[in-house]
């Protein structure tokens, strides 16, 4: 149940933002309000269960697969690829991400805590590389934002425009990510 409310809340939110009332999202979940009220006292309450929500399935689909045992730039490649795979197949968790992104419903630093794990990963990730000079200089989180926005907006007018996502198209999209963030061209 709980599940099914916090589906309905991110729906009704990038649908509605959060003029959408507890009793609409309690409808649109297929429960009694008094129910929403069960496992969640009020809409501040739930907004942040969803930003847990979409933190917790960003990151168990962009790090799944990591293998610190292989090459850094290996790794950040099937990074890319999981972003590329991961927003193309979900395009309402996309589109959750955007919103929440676009318009914070909670303070910068709670929803800079929701993505600590995964924003830490790839902090990581490209320190390793700057270290090992394969990666250009910089602030490491500009190019962790660089590498989200240019996938998740690429796509975005991908899907707008009707186009398929093709193997073509997806190995342009991590070439143009690493080769904008490789030091040596």
């Amino acid at each position: 149940m709980r599940d099914k409310i916090l589906e309905a809340t991110a729906a009704m939110l990038v649908e509605h933002g959060t003029q959408a009332s507890m009793a609409r999202i309690a409808s649109r979940a297929g429960v009694a309000t008094g129910s929403l009220y069960n496992h969640f006292e009020n809409k501040d309450v739930l907004i942040r269960a969803v930003y847990d929500n979409l933190a917790r399935v960003v990151e168990e689909n962009l790090v799944v697969g990591d293998d610190p045992e292989t090459d850094a730039p290996d790794r950040l490649a099937r990074y890319i690829d999981n972003q590329i795979s991961f927003f193309w197949a979900e395009p309402e968790q996309a589109s959750l991400f955007e919103y929440l992104s676009n318009v914070p419903l909670l303070p910068a630093e709670e929803v800079l805590s929701s993505f600590e794990r995964t924003s830490q990963f790839i902090r990581d990730l490209l320190i390793e590389l700057q270290a090992d000079g394969w990666l250009i200089e910089g602030d490491v989180s500009v190019m962790g934002g660089f590498i989200g926005g240019a996938i998740r907006n690429t796509l975005k007018w991908q899907r707008t425009l009707g186009a398929e996502l093709t193997d073509a198209k997806r190995d342009q999209l991590r070439e143009m990510c690493l080769k904008a963030l490789r030091r040596d061209q």
